[in-house]
């Protein structure tokens, strides 16, 4: 009975973007959204559960996709001629929070109407989140990629057994 009641339970998953691709993040915050980790899962259903993601200032990507990622709008007065074009780098400098809203939006399945889940997704550029999403934290989930650590972060012992190409004079 346990299991059926939290199939049916709406949760709300905790994500860290920090040193995380952001295409991956999305992917896991679209099945979230979804709720295609559910056993109840059907795609025209709204069985999906809300997923708060924190440090979006602090993705990861490679220069060149810095440089040439780019989204594509069309403007409010619907002409195919009027496109803005956005690249990563300027998303990241105004608002770090909307490229993990746009390449969520980008996985989330194609036949259902994207702003229901969409709806469900929180984006902070840092780890300042509101108090009444902190107390509905359900599951923090983990980073798929271990985060680089500074050289101050390792100890004396560690920097003395790592293992030297050659010595310096």
């Amino acid at each position: 009975l346990a299991k059926q009641v939290a199939s049916f339970v709406h949760n709300y998953y905790l994500i860290n973007c920090k040193w995380q691709r952001p295409r991956a993040v999305a992917r896991q915050c679209a099945a979230i959204l979804e709720g295609r980790h559910k056993p109840i899962f059907y795609p025209t259903q709204n069985c999906g559960d809300s997923a708060i993601v924190i440090n979006c200032a602090e993705i990861a990507m490679s220069a060149h996709e810095w440089e040439f990622e780019r989204f594509v709008d069309n403007e409010t007065t619907g002409r195919k001629r009027d496109i803005k074009v956005t690249f990563a780098w300027e998303f990241l400098r105004d608002r770090p929070e909307e490229i993990i809203r746009r390449y969520t939006k980008l996985y989330l399945m194609p036949y259902n109407d994207k702003r229901v889940p969409m709806r469900r997704l929180h984006c902070f550029k840092d780890e300042n989140v509101p108090d009444e999403l902190l107390s509905k934290i359900s599951f923090a989930l983990p980073q798929f990629e271990v985060p680089p650590r500074a050289i101050e972060e390792y100890s004396q012992e560690e920097i003395d057994n790592f293992p030297t190409v050659w010595e310096h004079q």
